[in-house]
């Protein structure tokens, strides 16, 4: 196991359990799927995504946003190969306008953006994932909930970060856009560029290679 998989879920741990904040409703749930098989993933994959969800629905508690991630209604959906054609920009998923599904609304998988519906048939929906270059959304970072403005791409950026004081690395940012459910993970700050409109690269919590069950919010 990773030393610092491992010290991050115990920290998180510590911290929700010295809260009192890990018991509301549904947060032992988490960590107890933690305990349990891999369901197929490597070790360290299932450890990865699973502190990354806490990590997330933590922030949301310290923040006053404790049902963000969890009270949404959404259509569960299966994500079609592309390989060996693979493009981040884009996913096909096999639910349509026979699920209800309609363009814009947010897709999901756990509390992590993935994208949002880009085309809607009747059985099948094209994703814009945040790997889009054309995807933009308001962000916001960290404890301090800095303002930012996410774009997607290759390498996706923050830009137009709102924040006098050094911006420091590895702060997790969420979602704060309308019309998307508030504090969904984006990934975490890196190579901040320091100036009087500061930037950073971002590291996404995902690849959409690995993709293959999404959840797509309704309501």
């Amino acid at each position: 196991m990773k030393k610092w998989l491992l010290a991050l879920l115990v920290s998180v741990g510590i911290y929700a359990a010295l809260s009192g904040e890990f018991f509301i409703e549904g947060k032992g749930s988490m960590l107890a799927s933690v305990r349990e098989g891999f369901s197929g993933e490597s070790e360290t994959d299932y450890l990865r995504e699973k502190v990354q969800e806490l990590e997330i629905e933590v922030l949301n508690l310290k923040k006053g946003n404790p049902s963000s991630v969890v009270s949404f209604e959404g259509v569960d959906a299966k994500v079609y190969s592309a390989y060996p054609f693979a493009d981040r920009s884009e996913l096909m998923i096999n639910a349509g306008s026979d699920r209800g599904l309609i363009v814009g609304q947010a897709v999901v998988k756990g509390n992590v953006l993935i994208g949002r519906i880009k085309e809607v048939k009747k059985r099948t929906s094209v994703v814009q994932t945040v790997f889009d270059p054309e995807f933009q959304i308001p962000v916001r970072i960290g404890e301090k909930e800095v303002d930012a403005l996410y774009g997607g791409g290759m390498n996706p950026r923050l830009n137009l970060i709102d924040v006098a004081e050094p911006l420091p690395s590895g702060e997790m940012v969420i979602s704060a856009a309308d019309g998307i459910p508030y504090g969904l993970g984006m990934g975490h700050t890196t190579q901040v560029k320091e100036g009087l409109l500061k930037e950073a690269s971002i590291e996404p919590l995902f690849e959409v290679k690995d993709i293959r069950n999404v959840t797509v919010v309704v309501h």
